[in-house]
């Protein structure tokens, strides 16, 4: 069986070359053999492809020029097969004496042209450009040009704006009418002699997403907020007979058939976003007039002439798509524009306009679906734009759909719901209560998009560690830092204290505030480095922590992943009440953690689990289980640590038996192919903050990929933890094994937990956290529990492949582990290349002496 994931490239290049199915795609896809081409260097601007049919490609001369680019520094490209729109383009050409370089190909043709000569655009813009440059305009810019589509060109002499278009532009003259004509804030636009352009004065600085712009954020927010109001009086107002049905598109975008081909690894997850879109998207919504393309780059912004620095005046403008519609398309829009550029304060300011005008928000749910639907609407564009790293960028709009469809309160409503802090430098918080972000530029061209985390952040004279560090998701990269200073056994007892854990043994002295020890949560923006820390206590998507410290002034901050979920220790009272361990996640979140936890109850007998006590929206709370992890090793002389697992493999066994013989297999099945998207997944995650041990990663990847391909569905399938290792089970002398965080589980490959867990023997070992001897112990009783079940070695070996490519992809987002995640990368490579099993090749690895002793995740 071999995972579809395995049929799509991972390289950028490989993806749209493999989706153009085209004879010679690269030449004009790939930049270094477009500019040998065409003998000058250029870079792509946008990228339009029919499979099997053509290719067409914007470009530019690389840099960034001041008032835009010349005629002569764009140009584009044009891969085809069809005969038809090969010799039309010729023709055209040809009748207006322009050159037109042609090469023929494997029963292709290859056209490359300037401006002037744009198949679709050619003819207008040769008039346009002869006609300017007779009235004495020489310093012509291009401002805008997407090939056969549109052009702007700005002629700064009579400080006029041309734009042309494929299409007569009779449409968007009417929609600027009506927007006048109800004293709403546009351009005049005016006709010219060709119905394929229209002209309007130069106007403003530049447009609200421009995060070069002059105005300050607070006069930026007062833009959008000016924004939001003339939109309401829009929607407000009574439809216009000349204006027709606002071009949205089909309800649930044509755009994610293409997402779905360009990301096949994330089919799954692109039909499920689109049948919830189906269901969640209003049947009768409320209609009226509406822009139809509402974002912060179509709201032009001047502080001059008619504004001033704190109130800019605005200028809506790009109204091709203007028309009668569902009015949640407009908001739902500017909503996932703010939330795409990471700039929420944009969103509340317009909505806060929106509202003061007498605008009436849709209710919660219904502007998630809005925003959801915008956000897959727009999935595609960074690789129509070709941005640089478009696949990973394409991957974050997807589940930021998903996160938004599901949860709606991650919309960033006006009322402070959105997080606050300001943009400082990379490793040095911002006062608590700052300003929002200052805009942040997209990466330059030619460079990859990477964070850098820092293994330390300063906050006035205290010194934060950071412990762990999440991808992106949407807000910024997630940090937890722990205040340095705490002791060698504080670090150990965290190691305990995992996300479901309970336990009395070891537990951190520290207080949750801001002593020796303690946790907070932070966020880094992953294009500028810049980083906002929580306060203690506090993220501002889990209300439910303040809220619990608030409750319990006793309790302990043990683990946090902000804005996803926290645990929080609440010390036992004597004659009250046992210690107990309260998990928070999201609100409306914990009905899953319910569920989670009766789906897992055939676990429940042969391991101890905890108890749950009490749950609400956004808390669950579970008794303490007592013991300690096996993450620390235990005496192994006199068989404890030996007696310790085999204890743990029966219970495993005794377990899967169960819940074959309790339960019937639910939902679809976690196994390789599951395995291998997660590993996909966690790849190209980690490239964004690890370059320099990308080879080694892509390489042992790339053997586990290899490796799962081969492994057969589970012909007995079990409920697996899913994420088993050594500090998910707590040892008790004379007491079955505790088991944390069941909330994992789910139907699958019971060889899936035993490659896990073997795996994780190998790099705690490589962590200088357990001895050779105590590694190998374990390994034996794994391997005896995989030979009583029947586990084929192959299957075993295979998912201890994956586990281990994916720890090294995880730990890259660990600063003290990053070099030891990349060792182990190199030791995984190497093995692949050698033919060995991963276990073989680092058993035979001595001790690197640069590896920290420090215990550590």
């Amino acid at each position: 069986m071999t995972p579809h994931v395995l049929t799509a490239p991972s390289d950028p290049l490989d993806l749209l070359t493999a989706h153009a199915d085209l004879p010679g795609a690269a030449r004009i896809l790939d930049p270094a053999q477009l500019t040998a081409l065409l003998g000058r260097s250029v870079e792509l601007s946008r990228v339009r492809i029919k499979p099997g049919a053509s290719v067409m490609v914007g470009h530019r001369s690389p840099g960034s020029r001041p008032g835009g680019d010349t005629p002569a520094d764009v140009g584009w490209a044009m891969l085809t097969a069809d005969a038809d729109k090969r010799d039309g383009a010729l023709r055209r050409a040809a009748r207006r004496d322009v050159p037109l370089q042609v090469r023929e190909e494997s029963g292709t043709t290859l056209l490359t042209g300037g401006l002037d000569a744009d198949p679709r655009l050619g003819r207008s813009v040769d008039r346009a450009l002869r006609r300017a440059r007779r009235a004495g305009a020489q310093r012509i810019r291009v401002l805008s040009y997407n090939p056969a589509k549109h052009v702007v060109l700005g002629v700064p002499a009579s400080e006029q704006v041309l734009r042309i278009a494929s299409r007569p532009l009779d449409r968007l003259l009417r929609a600027a009418e009506a927007w006048r004509a109800l004293e709403l804030p546009t351009l005049a636009l005016r006709p010219t002699s060709d119905a394929h352009a229209v002209r309007s004065a130069h106007w403003g600085q530049g447009d609200l997403a421009d995060p070069a712009l002059g105005p300050t954020d607070s006069a930026a927010a007062h833009a959008a907020r000016a924004t939001g109001a003339a939109i309401a009086r829009l929607h407000g107002a009574e439809p216009s007979a000349a204006l027709p049905a606002a071009r949205l598109g089909r309800t649930v975008p044509d755009s994610l058939d293409l997402l779905g081909e360009l990301l096949p690894h994330r089919g799954r997850a692109v039909r499920t976003l689109a049948a919830r879109l189906d269901e969640a998207l209003p049947d009768a919504p409320r209609t009226g007039l509406l822009h139809g393309d509402l974002t912060p780059d179509q709201v032009l912004v001047d502080t001059h002439a008619e504004g001033t620095a704190a109130e800019p005046a605005i200028r809506i403008v790009d109204l091709d798509r203007s028309g009668t519609g569902p009015l949640g398309a407009d908001l739902g829009a500017w909503l996932a524009s703010c939330l795409v550029m990471g700039r929420p304060r944009l969103a509340e300011a317009f909505l806060e306009g929106y509202v003061a005008a007498g605008g009436a928000l849709p209710e919660t749910s219904e502007l998630a679906a809005w925003t959801a639907r915008a956000l897959a609407a727009a999935s595609v564009d960074p690789m129509r734009r070709a941005q640089e790293g478009w696949p990973l960028l394409l991957e974050k709009r997807l589940d930021l759909a998903g996160a938004v469809l599901g949860e709606p309160a991650w919309l960033p409503l006006p009322g402070g719901a959105a997080e606050s802090g300001v943009a400082a430098p990379a490793g040095v918080a911002a006062p608590a209560g700052a300003a929002a972000p200052a805009p942040v530029a997209p990466p330059a061209s030619g460079t990859a998009p990477t964070t850098r985390i820092p293994a330390q952040v300063s906050d006035g004279g205290a010194t934060w560690r950071v412990e762990r560090a999440w991808p992106d998701d949407g807000r910024g990269m997630p940090l937890e830092l722990r205040a340095v200073g705490g002791s060698a056994d504080e670090e150990a007892a965290d190691e305990h204290a995992t996300d479901g854990g309970a336990h009395s043994e070891g537990t951190p002295s520290a207080e949750g505030g801001a002593g020796s020890g303690a946790l907070r949560g932070a966020r880094v923006d992953p294009a500028t480095g810049a980083l906002t820390l929580h306060r203690l206590g506090e993220d501002p998507r889990l209300p439910g922590l303040a809220r619990t410290l608030t409750a319990h002034p006793d309790g302990q901050l043990v683990s946090l992943r902000p804005g996803k979920r926290a645990v929080v220790r609440l010390a036992a009272r004597p004659g009250q009440r046992p210690a107990r361990y309260v998990k928070i996640v999201r609100p409306g979140r914990a009905a899953r953690l319910r569920d989670a936890l009766a789906t897992a109850a055939p676990f429940d007998g042969p391991f101890r689990t905890p108890a749950l006590l009490a749950a609400d929206e956004d808390t669950i709370i579970l008794a303490e289980l007592p013991g300690r992890t096996l993450h620390e090793p235990l005496r192994r002389e006199d068989g404890t640590w030996q007696r310790a697992w085999r204890g743990v493999m029966d219970a495993w066994s005794q377990a899967i038996t169960r819940s074959r013989e309790e339960q019937s297999v639910l939902g679809d099945l976690h196994g390789a192919d599951a395995e291998a998207q997660v590993l996909i997944t966690w790849l190209e995650r980690a490239r964004a903050v690890d370059p320099d041990g990308a080879a080694g990663r892509e390489a042992a990847v790339g053997a586990a990929l290899r490796a799962l391909a081969g492994t057969p569905a589970p012909a007995r399938p079990a409920l697996v933890h899913r994420d088993l290792h050594d500090k998910q089970i707590l040892h008790l002398e004379g007491a079955a094994p505790g088991l944390l965080d069941v909330d994992t589980a789910t139907w699958g490959d019971p060889a899936l937990d035993l490659g896990n867990l073997r795996a994780h023997t190998r790099w705690r070992e490589l962590q200088e956290i357990w001895s050779a001897d105590h590694a190998c112990e374990v390994q034996g009783e794994i391997d005896g529990a995989a030979d009583r079940e029947g586990i084929d070695p192959d299957t075993l070996a295979a998912y201890e492949a994956a586990t281990l490519a994916r720890l090294t992809c995880v730990y890259a987002f660990r600063p003290r582990w990053q070099e030891n995640a990349r060792r182990l990368a190199a030791e995984l490579a190497q093995s692949a290349s050698a033919g060995t099993a991963p276990s073989a090749a680092l058993a035979s690895t001595p001790p690197h002496p640069a590896v920290p002793t420090t215990k550590g995740p």
